[in-house]
């Protein structure tokens, strides 16, 4: 969560919890709730789109939706190819449509929610579990993002840019782990180490 935020991600804020302990806990502020807490409507993009559980539907299924739906379209479609990116480069598999939603904006339109489910899977093959389109299939590459990025409303410029962001934020990793506010061992990043080294992160570097 701390470095999707530095990687410019509009992230629900999280902290650790314990640290120091031996069952450290990571509280994520809610997100769907005002100042008096009054609550915000909230869906999943599977419920934006009216899928069950059984239906495979993709990015691109839900772009669709986001543009009837979505009142900055073109905003929260970067952000969402951003968001991708990221997936992809910490293994994020678990990017089910679930795990994405959108906050009420006022007026019968949504915008994006903030990013609250991201973890890495360091022992788990870098597919995505959300296709990105029926013919592309899952997301396995950087080059498969860039190739789709006009998708999302991104130039090939823009593209390269905000994958260049994604990556020096991810650079990172071990010093936010590392860091006062989280504390995370040693042994536990060497454990999550191949979640973020790995040759993709490596195709990011020299695109």
């Amino acid at each position: 969560m701390k470095l999707a935020s530095r990687a410019g991600i509009d992230t629900a804020h999280a902290e650790v919890w314990g640290k120091d302990s031996d069952t450290p806990v990571a509280l994520i502020r809610r997100f769907d709730r005002g100042e008096n807490g009054q609550r915000k409507p909230y869906v999943s993009a599977a419920t934006l789109l009216q899928a069950s559980r059984q239906e495979t539907l993709s990015y691109l299924d839900l772009l669709r939706a986001m543009r009837r739906y979505c009142g900055d379209y073109a905003d929260d479609a970067r952000q969402l190819w951003r968001r991708l990116v990221f997936n992809l480069l910490i293994t994020n598999v678990d990017d089910h449509l679930q795990n994405l939603g959108f906050v009420y904006a006022g007026q019968q339109r949504w915008r994006l929610a903030p990013a609250f489910d991201l973890n890495p899977f360091p022992h788990r093959d870098r597919v995505s579990r959300t296709p990105l389109n029926a013919k592309a299939g899952r997301i396995r590459s950087v080059q498969m993002l860039l190739d789709h990025a006009g998708a999302f409303e991104h130039t090939p410029e823009s593209a390269r840019q905000v994958l260049k962001q994604v990556v020096v934020a991810l650079s990172a990793w071990r010093d936010v782990a590392s860091s006062r506010e989280i504390g995370m061992p040693k042994a536990q990043q060497a454990h999550l180490a191949p979640a973020f080294e790995h040759e993709q992160t490596i195709e990011a570097k020299c695109d």
